[in-house]
């Protein structure tokens, strides 16, 4: 699994967590339902990061929580994270 399809479970299960839909996350953040379903369908592999701020925002978190789940540290580990 690379780490960009963990980032949209994270926001999948959000999402169920919230019972938001798409189009009600689109309200909440600003961010077009079509970038977001793109996204989490995984027909684009990547994510601005404002956006992803946004829809943090829309769940009701930030960054620090989004990525305090213990998958990104595993995800880290196994080397999934490239660094320059």
């Amino acid at each position: 699994m690379e780490f960009t399809d963990l980032i949209a479970l994270k926001i999948k299960e959000l999402m169920k967590e919230k019972e938001l839909s798409i189009y009600k996350l689109e309200s909440l953040t600003g961010v077009y339902t079509s970038t977001i379903s793109q996204f989490l369908t995984r027909k684009t592999k990547t994510i601005r990061i404002e956006n992803l701020l946004y829809i943090c925002e829309g769940l009701g978190t930030n960054l620090s929580e989004f990525f305090s789940d213990s998958r990104f540290d595993e995800a880290e580990a196994k080397g999934w994270l490239k660094r320059t």
